[in-house]
């Protein structure tokens, strides 16, 4: 991989060892960003799990996702000092981001996550001031992952802290995440957000189907105002 840039801005947190830095993601790094996205939300992610994809079919998709992350300059990746491999992501775009006219790969991609989509698309409609936002204000942090051998360093939350100093340093003034399970809750409660929707898996029903039926807990939308 070639090593990134390191963020022009100061960031959140820390990782107790030192070994790993916060670079902006940049189409260099997008390739193994991809990689280790398909890995993280194919085996661990409850929602993506549950629609059973096939990793040779999701990579292209994902590496067609991470180069348009990349574009837009609201994401980053954690990398370590050593190797430059990238460990982690934090997957962001703007709210008022249409996504079916980014481009006919990314609206396959979304196709294949329907389900998925809808319970987020329910969850964001229980705030009614996030609805039609204009364009800079709400960042949406979409995707978090972190390699499974680095966990439990503090990486992730060093990740959403540097999202909110991004966010902040480009003229955002709210942060909103979709956390699907109990640890990216945790890490956004660490890094102050609070909770202001929930939608319980067993609960959501989208084409007469409870599509998520049997996955234990929900979704929660996080927010935090910066």
């Amino acid at each position: 991989m070639t090593g990134g840039r390191e963020v022009g801005f100061p960031p959140g947190g820390e990782v107790r060892d030192g070994q790993v830095y916060i670079s902006a993601l940049t189409h260099d790094t997008a390739e193994e960003a991809a990689a280790l996205y398909t890995r993280v939300f194919l085996n661990d992610e409850p929602m993506t799990c549950r629609h059973g994809i096939d990793p040779a079919r999701f990579l292209p998709f994902a590496r067609e996702y991470l180069h348009f992350c990349a574009e837009q300059g609201l994401s980053i990746v954690a990398a370590d000092r050593g190797t430059d491999e990238v460990v982690g992501f934090a997957l962001c775009s703007d709210l008022a981001t249409d996504w079916n006219a980014v481009s006919p790969g990314i609206s396959t991609l979304l196709s294949l996550f329907g389900e998925s989509m809808e319970i987020l698309g329910e969850v964001e409609s229980r705030c009614p001031d996030l609805l039609n936002p204009e364009p800079g204000t709400v960042l949406h942090l979409f995707q978090l992952g972190v390699r499974e051998a680095e966990r439990g360093r503090g990486i992730a939350i060093c990740l959403v802290s540097s999202i909110l100093s991004l966010a902040l340093h480009l003229g955002y003034s709210r942060v909103i995440a979709d956390c699907t399970g109990p640890g990216s809750r945790y890490i956004c409660e660490r890094c102050g957000f609070s909770g202001a929707a929930y939608v319980a898996y067993d609960d959501f029903v989208v084409n007469g189907q409870a599509f998520f039926a049997g996955i234990s807990g929900g979704i929660t939308l996080m927010i935090r105002d910066l």
